[in-house]
C-alpha cells in the first residue's frame, strides 16, 4: 500500500511510538487521525503536521473505554468516511515487581484493558471502514515481551502474549476481506513511558537497543510491504 492519500488512525499518538509514527506516516503524505488521552499533545501533534489544512485531526480517546472508542470510530467514519490503516499502539505497563497475590490483579486487569482490548476495542469499531476501504491494514505494536516472557512484569507479558496470539489468528480470519494484520514486536525502546535507564546506562546492553525512529519505520514497512511481522531492532 502506498500512504499517499491514505487515511492512517493511530492510538497512543500523544508520545514516543505513536507519534513518532504519525509524524512518518504526515511526512509520507498520509493523512493522520491521531488518538490519545492528553490533547494538549495530541493538539501539538496535528499542529505540526499541517492541521486541519492537511486533512488532519484528532481525538481525545482512553482505548480501554469503549464508549470512547466508539466515538473515535464515529469521528473517522464522519470526517473521512474510510480508513486505511489502523495503528493499534496505545499501551503501557505498571512497572517491574514480581506478582504477589491479590494486590497484583487490579493492575492485571488495567493492564490487559488498554493493552489486549483497548486493540481489539478499536479493531472492532473500525472494521466496518476497513472492510469498505479493503484493501487495508491494521498493525498491532506488540512487543517482545509477547514472545519471551520477563521476570517482574507478569501483567505486561500477559497483554502482549494475547496481542501476539490474537493479531495472529486475525490475520486469518480477515485475509479473504482484503485487510493485513501485521504485528511489529519491538524490543527495548527508550521512550516516554519506558525509559530504559538501566540498559542506556550500560555501554554493551545499548547496542542490543532500538529506537521509536526504528518502530516507526518497521510499522511504515509492514503497510507499504504487507509483511506480517516485523521485530525491531
Amino acid at each position: 500500500m502506498t500512504l499517499s492519500g491514505k487515511v492512517c488512525v493511530i492510538t497512543g499518538a500523544s508520545s514516543g511510538i505513536g507519534r513518532q509514527t504519525a509524524a512518518d506516516l504526515g511526512a509520507a503524505g498520509a493523512v493522520v487521525c491521531a488518538a490519545a488521552r492528553r490533547e494538549k499533545e495530541l493538539a501539538e501533534l496535528i499542529e505540526s503536521l499541517g492541521g486541519s489544512a492537511g486533512g488532519h485531526s484528532y481525538v481525545v480517546c482512553d482505548v480501554s473505554d469503549r464508549a470512547q472508542v466508539r466515538r473515535l470510530a464515529d469521528h473517522v467514519g464522519s470526517t473521512y468516511g474510510r480508513c486505511d490503516a489502523l495503528i493499534n499502539n496505545a499501551g503501557f505497563s505498571t512497572g517491574d515487581r514480581p506478582f504477589d497475590g491479590d494486590g497484583d490483579i487490579e493492575d492485571l486487569h488495567s493492564t490487559m484493558a488498554t493493552n489486549f482490548f483497548g486493540t481489539a476495542y478499536c479493531t472492532a469499531a473500525i472494521l466496518p471502514l476497513l472492510e469498505s476501504s479493503a484493501p487495508s491494514h491494521i498493525v498491532n505494536v506488540a512487543s517482545m515481551a509477547g514472545r519471551l516472557a520477563l521476570a517482574g512484569s507478569s501483567a505486561y507479558c500477559a497483554s502482549k502474549f494475547a496481542v501476539v496470539g490474537w493479531s495472529e489468528s486475525l490475520h486469518f480470519d480477515l485475509a479473504p476481506k482484503g485487510i493485513t494484520v501485521s504485528l511489529v514486536e519491538p524490543g527495548p525502546i527508550p521512550t516516554e513511558g519506558f525509559p530504559q535507564t538501566a540498559l542506556l546506562d550500560s555501554p554493551l546492553l545499548r547496542l542490543a537497543m532500538g529506537s521509536k525512529e526504528d518502530v516507526s519505520k518497521a510499522i511504515r514497512r509492514a503497510i507499504e510491504t504487507n509483511k506480517m511481522q516485523r521485530v525491531v531492532p
